[in-house]
């Protein structure tokens, strides 16, 4: 765990952000096993010692490094605050895609500690932590708008998104999809899925998109 109380000053949160932004660069660059403590703190231009005494262990600080990236991922969604729904739920998504595509070398690293990680692990909570009871949450709203079908498991629907999701990174790190279709693949599912639940002119609207989806006028 990060020992947070030591990042009092702003000179303290600055370093702590540089380490975590040098630790994503440099897994995107070398990927998982070229990375070591020693050479992360020599480019994060801290201690060997300093860097120990923040964080107990590589896999510690990447997890670390990921948490701060789902933080700024969540800061720009405050752009679309006023998003509720089914368009909430594809911004979000759309934003992380882009996330992804702007690192991709430390994605791959992220998928390949997920898939090793056990319930429960700081890796998985800062993966999923959240995310599919915000996206019951943005379904409810769409559910008691009455845009949705009445009798759906929203748990359910929320945790086959997440399936959809991970499946199509599983693709993209078997080469299997390419790194320019990631974003529109995992959006396509998510539209086929809402299609499948959603009504009336919300339903047309997401024919509409997927229908338009990857082909450009």
């Amino acid at each position: 765990m990060i020992k947070r109380q030591r990042y009092q000053s702003d000179r303290q949160l600055k370093r702590q952000a540089n380490i975590l932004y040098t630790t994503r660069k440099l897994a995107s660059k070398v990927g998982y096993d070229g990375l070591t403590m020693r050479g992360l703190a020599e480019a994060s231009e801290v201690s060997p010692k300093t860097l120990y005494n923040l964080f107990s262990s590589k896999d510690e600080l990447l997890a670390a490094a990921l948490e701060d990236l789902v933080g700024i991922v969540q800061e720009s969604m405050d752009a679309y605050s006023d998003l509720r729904g089914i368009d909430h739920i594809l911004t979000r998504r759309q934003i992380s895609s882009k996330a992804i595509m702007r690192s991709p070398g430390f994605a791959n690293v992220i998928i390949t500690l997920f898939f090793k990680a056990k319930p429960g692990d700081r890796l998985v909570s800062a993966l999923l932590g959240g995310v599919e009871q915000e996206m019951v949450e943005q379904l409810q709203f769409e559910k008691e708008n009455g845009t949705i079908a009445e009798g759906l498991d929203l748990t359910k629907i929320s945790a086959h998104l997440t399936a959809q999701t991970w499946g199509n990174l599983l693709l993209w790190d078997k080469g299997l999809i390419s790194l320019d279709q990631l974003g529109d693949e995992i959006r396509r599912g998510f539209l086929v899925t809402f299609i499948g639940i959603t009504n009336g002119k919300k339903r047309s609207k997401l024919q509409q998109e997927l229908v338009g989806l990857g082909n450009p006028e």
